[in-house]
């Protein structure tokens, strides 16, 4: 059976389901406002691993509560560990007037937001299988947005945290702290086989307007 890939809106945020016979990996945990909602997900599916895509707060803050009350590994790339304990130690570009709304909105959130600490239980890495957890994925780097940001593959999708954006149009990543390696993954997704992209925030992406953005 192919992976199937459903998406879980939190208001403007993305989390993920990715299942197969029955196995279910999470990627992302959202905001601490997603909390109750994303418990009620958590009855419904047997889920023994999240996948963080990066280490900034709208897609971190509950992995302190699924690792303490649910008993979930949680997984991220090793570049990120730090940022992740506080989203203030690294500093963030923006392009664009779109760009600067975004950080200047992100910046106060992040100021006013308290993560839970947590520590990975597993460190990924560019290549990593995901198949130890009953789901045929695999961890692509896709460093830019951030310097530990991944993605994750399946056959025909790819998962890409915040390297793209999609709210009222498809774009690449309005803020980076390294807009130079953000040109450099999305040229890695273009060499992907995958058909549709899934962004942290907004709808999917086809393959056909990838190939199409500027960034």
């Amino acid at each position: 059976m192919a992976v199937t890939v459903t998406r879980l809106r939190f208001g403007g945020d993305n989390c993920y389901l990715l299942e197969q016979n029955g196995n279910t990996i999470l990627v992302d945990t959202g905001r601490a406002s997603a909390r109750a909602r994303l418990s009620e997900i958590l009855e419904l599916h047997r889920i023994e691993l999240a996948v963080l895509t990066h280490g900034h707060f709208d897609h971190i803050s509950n992995a302190a509560f699924l690792q303490r009350e649910h008993g979930i590994k949680i997984a991220m790339h090793r570049a990120d560990i730090f940022l992740a304990a506080d989203n203030r130690i690294r500093s963030i570009d923006a392009r664009g007037l779109l760009g600067i709304l975004i950080k200047k909105r992100s910046l106060a959130s992040i100021r006013k937001t308290r993560i839970d600490f947590f520590r990975p239980d597993i460190l990924l890495q560019d290549g990593q299988e995901l198949n130890d957890f009953g789901v045929d994925a695999q961890v692509i780097e896709l460093a830019g947005h951030t310097a530990g940001s991944i993605g994750i593959l399946t056959a025909k999708a790819c998962i890409v945290g915040d390297l793209l954006m999609n709210v009222g149009f498809a774009c690449s990543a309005r803020i980076a702290e390294d807009f130079t390696e953000t040109r450099r993954s999305i040229e890695r997704l273009k060499c992907t086989t995958s058909d549709i992209f899934y962004p942290g925030h907004g709808g999917p992406i086809l393959r056909q307007r990838l190939m199409k953005l500027k960034v």
